[in-house]
This record gives structure tokens, sequence and C-alpha cells, in this order.
């Protein structure tokens, strides 16, 4: 089985790869494709048949290079049961550390004997500045036991293909080098965008810089994934899926070999799926949860105020309208579209110019037409095995530079409808790059994935008492609880690459830092103290939300906004205490 957009491309007959393919796959190679595998049994046959190369992630999926001419021969294999392309991700940060719950960051909670030592603290993001004062021990010694830079092409990790691997003594001798520069020739890599040093540094920064900007868990060690395609380190390049898995497998893989919890945060989202826990990442995403003692956090992302989702009801004989407005200078753009697939939908689209597809159903997946100076592409189908929808893909591409500006008009028609409500994403969008949006968008389940996985700590952000106006909304489109906690994402002081060493930082990713500390710190007081060392995951994370603090004017609880309520690292390790200790 083909997923709707692999679907979309194979048919696509051009010589140039389309724009919307580009961006939303990462892929330039117009006949040689990544694709995420998922497939049952061994791979013998793939390798004896196909001129391919196999990158196995587990016993259920895996990473495949092949020739685009070959993806449909390599779906008819009985032992291959689904394939899709790549995905990219969005970065969910924006450009005094807040008070979670009675104890600033400066001042852990040592009370109860935790800093985070014994732990370790995983981050898959665009890497560290490992030279920041806030990253290294008052020895003049790394924090960090390993980076692994996919961006880079050299030795790979023991098991992968991709990238090198830089050890806890290759990090220490750069350390040591006086000169400008010299520290680079022995670990080349570096944090360009800053993302990753900031994250870092709100859940295990030690301030050894600054005392006032210490972490939540200062005496952690750190696992550092900075994730990409090779070649692409000093580019703002986003990554895919692809490498989320892949460097998820790594962590698993490096916290078994030192005998160590690790909690890990994933710095990124994506706004195309749909959105009940069954995407591909999320189902790799539980089945890790599971492999260890591990905790996988993320934000919600930073969708809520950016009219990049909209919903409705419709009933059997209607016909509703949803407009999208899209800026000039547009090269694609694309949404999907998630139902019931009990519901029998038919669509039309109509252009600016006046110009419109005609009545769309499923009876045939793949359409295309030509509107004005954009090629419109739909495709009505299943998703991944454990999805349960159906969805309606549409990718907007320009026939020259541009797509055509203006409104265009999504028709929607129930042609039999039992439970008749559908929702619609667009591509994720930063709040300085407004360029298309819903002109009726709704603020509710504008959570990005795999925020709405079921095996992961999924955290909202908060400001004052309030919750921050980007912070992605819940519930899932399977109605489950998400968020499932906030903690403090404005204005964050934390670890920079600039020349200042501190900057303030916005988003659900920094929120979500203070959620990944905070499991280190519970993780050690639990696993390291050899209280209880079956005390991780979904278990750990019930103590977590039986202990959050909450406030009238925002309930009831649990919501929308604030899942079960606000992070109070406190409470939970008071109750814990009293559990253990008494």
């Amino acid at each position: 089985m083909l997923s709707a957009q692999l679907q979309l491309a194979l048919q696509y007959q051009g010589q140039n790869l389309l724009s919307s393919f580009i961006n939303t796959t990462g892929i330039s190679n117009p006949d040689i494709w990544e694709v995420v595998v998922y497939y049952i049994g061994n791979l013998d046959n793939i390798e004896e048949n196909f001129k391919v190369v196999i990158e196995v992630i587990n016993k259920n999926y895996c990473v495949m290079t092949i020739s685009k001419y070959e993806i449909r021969r390599l779906s008819e294999q009985p032992n291959i049961l689904y394939i899709e392309l790549p995905e990219v991700m969005k970065y969910i940060l924006d450009k005094a550390v807040s008070d979670i719950c009675g104890a600033k960051l400066g001042d852990p909670q040592r009370s109860f004997g935790v800093t985070g030592k014994g732990t370790l603290v995983a981050f898959i993001d665009s890497g560290i500045d490992y030279t920041h004062p806030d990253f290294i021990n008052a020895d003049g010694t790394t924090r960090i036991n390993y980076i692994w830079d996919q961006t880079l092409s050299g030795n790979p990790p023991d098991g992968f293909k991709r990238g090198i691997e830089y050890t806890k003594d290759q990090i220490n001798e750069a350390l040591k080098q006086v000169e400008k520069g010299k520290n680079l020739e022995i670990v080349p890599s570096i944090d360009t965008l800053g993302h990753g040093t900031a994250v870092a540094g709100i859940a295990c920064g030690n301030g050894r810089l600054n005392k006032k900007y210490k972490g939540v868990a200062p005496e952690s060690e750190l696992i550092i994934v900075k994730i990409g395609k090779n070649g692409m380190q000093n580019s703002t390049y986003e990554p895919r899926n692809v490498e989320v898995m892949l460097a998820l497998k790594y962590i698993t893989n490096k916290a078994k070999e030192l005998n160590k919890p690790v909690s890990i945060l994933i710095g990124l989202g994506i706004n195309e799926g749909s959105h009940d826990g069954t995407s591909t990442l999320e189902i790799y995403i539980d089945e890790v949860s599971r492999e260890w003692q591990t905790n996988v956090v993320v934000g919600t992302g930073n969708q809520a105020n950016k009219d990049s989702h909209t919903s409705g009801v419709i009933e059997t004989d209607e016909t509703q309208e949803v407009e999208i407005f899209i800026e000039k200078n547009q090269p694609y753009y694309f949404l999907t579209l998630w139902k019931s697939f009990i519901d029998d939908f038919a669509i039309v689209v109509d252009s600016p110019v006046g110009q419109k597809t005609e009545i769309l159903t499923r009876k045939v997946n793949n359409r295309s037409f030509i509107l004005g100076d954009t090629l419109v592409m739909i495709n009505f189908s299943t998703g991944a095995p454990e999805e349960r929808g159906e969805q309606i893909l549409i990718f907007f591409d320009a026939m020259d530079e541009n797509i055509n500006s203006g409104i265009w008009k999504l028709e929607i028609i129930g042609i039999e409808v039992i439970e008749g409500r559908y929702d619609i994403w667009s591509e994720a969008l930063d709040g300085a790059q407004r360029t298309a949006r819903f002109l009726n968008p709704t603020n509710e389940m504008t959570l990005t994935m795999p925020s709405t996985g079921k095996n992961i700590t999924s955290v909202g952000a908060s400001n004052n008492f309030q919750i921050a106006s980007f912070s992605g909304q819940g519930y899932t489109r399977d109605g489950r609880i998400k968020p499932d906690i906030t903690s403090p994402g404005v204005n964050i002081m934390t670890p920079s690459i600039d020349k200042l060493r501190y900057s303030n930082v916005s988003g659900t990713s920094a929120a979500a830092a203070f959620i990944v500390g905070a499991y280190s710190l519970l993780m050690e007081y639990l696993i390291v103290q050899n209280r209880d060392r079956f005390l991780y995951g979904e278990r750990l994370k019930l103590y977590l939300l039986r202990n959050t603090r909450s406030y009238i004017q925002n309930g009831p609880y649990p919501n929308r906004q604030w899942g079960y309520g606000e992070l109070c690292i406190k409470d939970t390790l008071q109750e814990l205490s009293e559990i253990y200790d008494n």
C-alpha cells in the first residue's frame, strides 16, 4: 500500500520535481528517493531483488533508498505492508528562568537530593553549542556523552549508515583547544539555529556562566542528536520524521549501553496527518517507550494562533464551503482533510481565477487539474495501517513560479453521512510568515504531531497564569486529552549561541524542556536511588499529572488548553517521598 502523497508523486509525469514535493519530503533527487517502509518478517528478498540501501529501525520499520521507478514493484512484495515518503517537520521554538511551582530553577529540589545525577537527557534537535560553559563540568570536562551529527559525512555510529558520532573523549579533547576554531577540527558539529542549545539549557544547564540561569536537572548527562540530511550542516534545512525515528533508535541503544534511564525531548512537530496517534512516527514512539526506562516529551506546537486548522460538521445532501486565503509569491500550498471512513464526501476546488475542478469522490483516487497558473493534485485514501480515518490530500503547485494568490474555496458535499465531522490542516506556519490561512479557523485541535501520540508527554506553554496564545490546543481527533500538561513557555532565559551566551526564547519546545528536566529528577529519585526501577513511561507521567497546579479561572480540568494543569515538580516529589520513604 502506498501513502496518499506517494501515490500522487508517482502519478506526476513532469520532468522536474514539484516544489511541494521537495519542501514536504526533503527529497531533491528526481530518480532516487528515500521512503519509510512498514514490513513484516525479514528483508532478504528485498536485498536480493532490488537495488536498495536499507536502514533498519526495528522489526517493523525501515528506511529504504531506492529508485522511484521500483517503488510500485516494491509495494507488491508480500512482506511490504505500507510505504510512505519522509515528512519535513518544523522546529517548535519561537525565538531569571521561570518558577515551576515553588522552586526556582536556579535552586533545584535539593531537599529531595535530586539534580538529575545518574540520568540521561537526550535532545533530538538542531544540535548544541558544546563549548557553552553550562554544558561543561567544573573541571573543564563535558557533560555530553555523545553527539551524533546526522548532517556530517564520515564514520557513522555502529548500526547506522549516516552522520558522524563524537564521543565524550573527543569532545573533551576539543574543549582543551586554546586557539580559536581549533576545537572544530576535532568536533565540527555546530548548532547553527540555536534551538537545540536553548532547550538543552532549560532542561539541563548547570549555570556555570551565570548561576541565575541554572536548568532543571543541572547534573544530568546529555546525549545530542543533530538531525538532518548529510551535507546540510550549515543550512536551515528542516529535518524529517525519518531522521527522528533513527535518532530515537540511537538514543535508546546508548541508554541501554550506559545502563541509565533516559528522558528524550523531540523539538519538532508537523501539522499534516490524522492527529489521532496513529502516524508512523507516533506508533514508533509508542514502541520505543516500552523498550527501556524512557519518557519521551514533545511540545504541542505553536499553531493555535496561526489559522492553520479549521473544522465542521456536515449532513447528507449538504454543501459547505471552506475559504483559504493565499498570499502572493507562494510556490506551493497543501492541505489535508480528515474524516470518518464511514462518511462519503465529494469535493470541488474553486480557484481565485474562477476555474474549478469537477466534483470529485473516492471512486477515483488520484486526479490532477490545471486551474489558472496552478496545478492542483487531489488524492482520496486511507492513511497508514493503524489510521482509522480517510483523508483527502490536496496539493497546489505553481506551473511557472507561483500559484494563484487570493481566495481559494473548497466545497465539501455530504453524499452519505453518518458522523459528519471533518478537520482540515494546512502546513505548520511560523509567526513571521502567515503566507496562507483559513478564513474561518479554529484554535481547537491545533496540536502538531507527534504530540497527539499515546505514549508521549505532550506539553503546552503557559505565561503568567494564562495559556500562551500560540500554544497548540487539543483534543486529539479521536477524543483523547492532549496536551497532558503545561509549563512556562514565554520569554524563558536560556543558553544561546550568540555572543551574549544567554537569550530569551518562547514556544512549546521551551515548555517541554521543563518537563524533560523534571523527568530526569524523578528518574534519579526513583531509579538511580533504587526506590522503584520500574516507575517510568506512562506510570511516571501519571504522577506528574496528578500533582499539577491548576487555576480556578482556567478550569475545569483537564481541558483543551492546559491538559491536567501546570507542572509542579515539588508536589510530585513530595508525594513520591511519602510513598517510598515513609
